[in-house]
């Protein structure tokens, strides 16, 4: 009975984990993509994310999964620096690092 309940407490822990939480999503956005602190961070009941920083940036994202593209273009594109501006559409992704680099990257390269 031990073991069992010992086995179950695994597989209920290496399900959680997979998973980011929307704390675990508001950290990353906090640190990796604003830069500075975030002043407001809202997931709508139809998943849209909306994000305001510190310093005024603004983000609006049609998933939460959208962050761990952002973070990928902040990383690649921007030196980890941040990004100030981010637009989504059906086949690019326009954005703007906080060092004022302007690029727009094809979704399907």
């Amino acid at each position: 009975m031990q073991r069992l309940l010992c086995t179950l407490s695994v597989l209920f822990l290496l399900g959680c984990a997979d998973k980011n939480t929307q704390e675990d999503n508001y950290l990353d956005a906090s640190f990796e993509l604003c830069n500075t602190e975030v002043s407001l961070y809202s997931v709508s009941d139809d998943g849209k994310v909306r994000i305001i920083c510190a310093d005024d940036s603004k983000f609006a994202l049609s998933s939460e999964e959208t962050l761990e593209i952002m973070r990928d273009i902040n990383v690649d594109y921007c030196s980890g620096e941040g990004l100030s501006k981010f637009n989504e559409s059906r086949r690019y992704y326009t954005f703007r690092c906080k060092s004022g680099t302007q690029l727009s990257i094809n979704k399907n390269p």
